[in-house]
């Protein structure tokens, strides 16, 4: 008899895993249904939304960042697109707004969504003088936005934290600062990254890495200001901040999934709770959590969501053939930080070593640099989005790239003076 496992929510993390899944079970000859259970026929390149605004080559339109979901999915997977209505661990079994369906083992793995709603006065001015760019219609506004901005106040406002991609709004910053100094407009802009945060990052030495270059570019940062409430002039912050602007750019809350809620399943804000190394449920057997619908103590990030499908994986074959899950998740994150003027920032990172300086993948040759400003940084970061499409969607290996983060290449001497 074949053994049932559904994959919930078509995203990085969902078809990352089902597809993973379906290629071991075929190696280790075992009978697996694989269903991936989603409402989104249209993937998106998220970190291309970043350059959206920008109308950075390659990044223009929608088209440019979004293709059919069903083409990364591989044979042997069947992909349900339908809404999701209910999840009950107790019969085992998905709700759908067109079937019921019954797993043996289910894998969450539903993102999180932004909250323009929560912010008093924020919908009343969103995408007129507040904008954003979480999501594919937002950026596309902002693009527009940007391109009638005369100069003035432009705030960068990070509402409260946990976000997705935690480095994207720095990277706006740096974005703006360049796009503006080439449209000649920069010495009439005041910049302002404002953050809940005590630092532009959660982990002393990239925080001051990131706090150094945004003072090299003259941009202001407001630290421990969670944003309270919005007009169309001003920002308030819950310590009693106010700021003026001129166009605001925000990052609105996140939370997770009220199904995730409903299953008796999360933490009160929708996100799963989460065994930080085996990634199962902390609440349910057989329920595994992917991405960024964790509580996980990491990045909610793509590269989290492709090393944790790896962990899940690996987990979910060993329960289904009577072991037990091992403790295998580090926390392991990586990505491009974008600086501005075609070079990047480099970071690798867990749950606990912090981003340091070095070389990466490959100790003293690299080629790439960890936490320094390099052309071949922002090389790799474009040349991302074909490794997105063509090897980490399709859940082919990346080269010299590991689930688990590795020392070798890092100056562990760094550490000392964080």
């Amino acid at each position: 008899m074949d053994i049932n496992v559904i994959v919930l929510g078509d995203g990085i993390g969902g078809i990352v895993t089902a597809n993973l899944l379906r290629k071991k079970a075929q190696r280790d000859r075992l009978s697996l249904n694989i269903r991936l259970v989603g409402n989104s026929p249209v993937h998106t390149y998220q970190p291309g939304m970043l350059f959206l605004p920008f109308r950075k080559p390659g990044y223009r339109d929608l088209s440019d960042i979004q293709k059919a979901t069903q083409q990364f999915i591989a044979p042997g997977v069947e992909y349900v697109c339908e809404t999701i209505e209910a999840i009950d661990t107790d019969q085992r079994t998905v709700t759908t707004n067109e079937q019921t369906l019954r797993y043996d083992w289910l894998v969450v793995a539903l993102g999180c969504r932004t909250l323009v709603d929560s912010i008093d006065g924020l919908r009343e001015q969103w995408g007129k003088t507040a904008q954003g760019f979480y999501t594919p219609d937002s950026a596309m506004q902002l693009a527009v936005a940007l391109e009638n901005f005369e100069g003035g106040n432009l705030l960068i406002d990070v509402a409260e934290t946990p976000i997705k991609c935690p480095v994207a709004p720095v990277e706006f910053a740096f974005l703006a600062d360049e796009y503006l100094r080439k449209r000649g407009i920069r010495n009439k802009t005041r910049i302002t990254y404002v953050t809940p945060m005590g630092g532009a990052f959660t982990r002393p030495v990239c925080d001051r890495f990131l706090t150094y270059l945004l003072k090299e570019k003259d941009i202001y940062i407001t630290t421990d200001s969670y944003l309270s409430s919005v007009t169309d002039k001003t920002i308030s912050c819950a310590n009693g901040r106010d700021l003026e602007y001129d166009l605001l750019v925000v990052i609105p809350p996140h939370e997770g999934s009220d199904l995730i809620e409903d299953a008796g399943l999360g933490d009160g804000l929708g996100y799963g709770r989460t065994d930080k190394q085996t990634l199962k449920s902390v609440k349910a057997e057989r329920v595994f959590f992917v991405g960024d619908n964790s509580n996980v103590p990491t990045s909610k990030a793509g590269s989290v969501a492709h090393f944790q499908a790896e962990v899940v994986v690996h987990n979910l074959l060993l329960e289904i053939a009577g072991k037990d899950a091992e403790a295998y998740a580090d926390g392991h994150a990586n990505c491009f930080i974008e600086t501005g003027n075609s070079k990047a920032v480099l970071v690798d990172f867990n749950y606990d070593i912090q981003p340091l300086p070095g070389k990466f993948p490959l100790p003293v040759i690299g080629p790439m640099s960890l936490l320094t400003e390099t052309r071949l940084n922002h090389l790799g970061k474009l040349a991302f989005k074909h490794v997105y499409w063509n090897l980490l969607l399709p859940a082919r290996p990346i080269p010299l790239v590991g689930t688990r983060m590795k020392m070798t290449g890092k100056d562990r001497h760094a550490l000392d003076i964080t």
